[in-house]
């Protein structure tokens, strides 16, 4: 099953869309659909952190191509990570919303 990454809010997540859909657009998504990529400026730190967490595979010199079940793992374990977060943001949230319209 893929993973749809939800809706980019930081910057680092729309560069990381940009360079997903520019492999996807070329459907480089396989050591035999390799692409000569070079990215832009902007999307350079992206780029080479996605080449670290091997979601980006290099086959030759300028060549690449994208992991997608690399890519898959990287966005669940992001989300994984944020479950805590909004779990004790809502606690938080509700606990205000009863002091604020507790009436006793």
């Amino acid at each position: 099953m893929a993973v749809v990454e939800s809706v980019p809010i930081t910057r680092a997540a729309r560069a990381r869309r940009k360079i997903v859909a520019a492999f996807y657009a070329q459907h480089a998504i396989t050591p035999l659909d390799t692409i000569l990529y070079t990215p832009p400026d902007d999307l350079k730190p992206m780029f080479d952190k996605m080449i670290a967490q091997r979601v980006i595979r290099r086959e030759a010199q300028g060549y690449y191509w994208l992991d997608r079940r690399a890519y898959d793992a990287v966005i669940a374990h992001q989300r994984r990570k944020m479950v805590p977060v909004a779990i004790a943001v809502s606690v938080v949230l509700a606990l205000v919303l009863m002091l604020f319209f507790y009436r006793g």
